[in-house]
């Protein structure tokens, strides 16, 4: 009888590692099957332990502690008889893990006999969900992150806030729950309210989970924009003093918070402070886009504020206002990101050199910053980044106000060809983003979501052409099927 010809490991992984070196044979994964570590890789074991089926005890699976490896690197060896994982730091061993758990899910257990020796192109590897205008359970944002940690993500941003809803306690404030939290539904003649929110506990068992999968939390605030949620539940934030509704439809709105108010940066150090206690990880996200100037122009605060720092415009005012935020989350010890719109109004202000400026109206933004001395993040609307957006320009496809398409996605680079070597290296990484004005249910956001984000971790750790992503798409989509995620199965191109 002839034999099956054997597969090969890089038929089941992506991102794909760096170097592989296939062998003969393969190590059966089965319950009997046992793992030991070194003492800095116990919790991992145990991690594994989980996510392979296996038993702590024996040699079968070996956590090695090996000295020469940088923080996300890691090498496996695949025996007959024996994995050995080696790596300097738990992150790179976890990835050695994913790696491991991938080629199991897509194999049926069966892991190929090979050598790989791993680590990214990039150490900002993210993905963004916003909760603001459609909320989601915990529980499927633990689902998200141990999903993207397969694929080697390691950053979540979370969108909190925004017009259409506010979603974290911040004390002293307690409207933010009742009433920021929640508005009116308009799809209805009888009246229906939409919301949630996330306590105290919600965040710490989601950082807590997020953590454990080697992924850091970045919490984001919008500011000074975007704002009708905050204003609805403290109108003496806004410049005309209200009143404000939290929003029920979607867009740019005119009210945004007082630039002129003491309060509001009052507020917003509470606010900072809070997140600075819940998320434990270097950053905080402070927004910084699509903010209108219209009630400023008309505000006497505003005006006064203007006048007293010597602003020329209500652009610089803008400026002003992010300086004054980004201060705000540097005092509580956390480093500030801004959409690309931060940087509008500051030639002559300039902004802290500390902020990180994330690029996504084009790659323009990125290149503005980097040539300014900015760290940036590249998550390009226009380069394949925003997946809210039609996996195809058809009638049949969900999606919202654009196309990209997996190709789309599998050509992105953070470093586009017009950017040189010095604003090269400001360039930490790059992220995909989920907006959900019109995603309602968890289904359609994993719809829209995969395998798009699997590509986008690609491109951010190994980057590989689109024909070598179609030839292993079979297996991409027995994984995503194994873990239960709701995968676009339609043309790649």
């Amino acid at each position: 009888m002839k034999q099956n010809k054997q597969r090969k490991v890089c038929e089941f992984l992506m991102p794909l590692p760096l170097h592989i070196q296939e062998n003969e044979g393969s190590f059966r994964i089965h319950n009997g099957i046992t793992i030991s570590s070194a003492p800095i890789f116990r919790d991992l074991a145990e991690l594994a332990r989980l996510q392979l089926t296996c038993n702590l005890g024996g040699e079968d699976i070996l956590f090695k502690l090996s000295e020469g490896f940088s923080p996300e690197e890691y090498s496996l060896k695949v025996t007959r008889n024996q994995i050995v994982l080696s790596a300097s730091y738990i992150q790179g061993a976890f990835h050695g893990l994913q790696t491991l758990r991938q080629v199991a899910l897509a194999n049926d257990n069966i892991i190929p006999c090979c050598f790989i020796k791993d680590k990214p192109m990039y150490s900002w590897r993210g993905f963004m969900l916003d909760c603001s205008r459609h909320f989601f359970s915990p529980s499927f944002i633990m689902k998200l992150i141990d999903v993207a940690a397969l694929h080697h993500l390691n950053r979540f941003h979370w969108h909190l806030t925004d017009d259409q809803g506010w979603r974290f306690p911040v004390a002293g404030y307690p409207k933010l729950e009742s009433i920021a939290s929640k508005r009116k539904e308009i799809e209805y003649t009888k009246e229906f309210s939409y919301g949630g929110f996330y306590q105290k506990k919600d965040i710490e068992k989601i950082v807590a989970y997020a953590h454990r999968r080697q992924m850091q939390v970045i919490p984001e605030i919008e500011t000074p924009g975007h704002a009708s949620a905050l204003l609805a539940a403290y109108p003496n934030l806004g410049c005309s003093k209200g009143p404000y509704e939290v929003q029920n439809h979607w867009g740019i709105f005119k009210e945004v918070m007082c630039a002129g108010n003491d309060e509001v940066l009052s507020f917003l150090d509470s606010a900072i402070g809070t997140l600075a206690t819940l998320f434990t990880d270097p950053y905080i996200h402070i927004g910084g886009d699509e903010c209108p100037h219209t009630t400023w122009e008309q505000c006497p605060a505003c005006q006064k504020r203007m006048h007293d720092n010597s602003l020329k415009n209500e652009n610089e005012l803008q400026a002003w206002m992010i300086t004054q935020i980004a201060k705000l989350v540097e005092k509580h010890g956390k480093r500030p990101i801004g959409w690309d719109e931060v940087l509008d109004g500051s030639e002559n202000l300039g902004l802290p050199k500390n902020l990180i400026v994330m690029s996504w109206r084009g790659v323009e933004g990125g290149l503005k910053a980097s040539q300014l001395g900015h760290q940036i993040i590249m998550s390009p609307n226009t380069q394949g980044c925003y997946l809210d957006y039609k996996h195809l320009d058809s009638i049949e496809e969900p999606g919202n106000l654009g196309v990209t398409t997996v190709q789309d996605t599998a050509q992105f680079t953070p470093c586009p060809s017009q950017m040189d070597i010095k604003s090269q290296a400001m360039v930490l990484g790059g992220q995909a983003n989920l907006w959900t004005e019109k995603v309602v249910f968890s289904r359609q956001a994993e719809y829209l979501l995969f395998p798009r984000l699997s590509v986008m971790a690609e491109r951010l750790w190994n980057p590989q052409p689109i024909e070598s992503i179609e030839n292993r798409r079979s297996s991409l989509e027995k994984k995503l099927a194994c873990l239960d995620i709701n995968c676009y199965r339609g043309n790649y191109q």
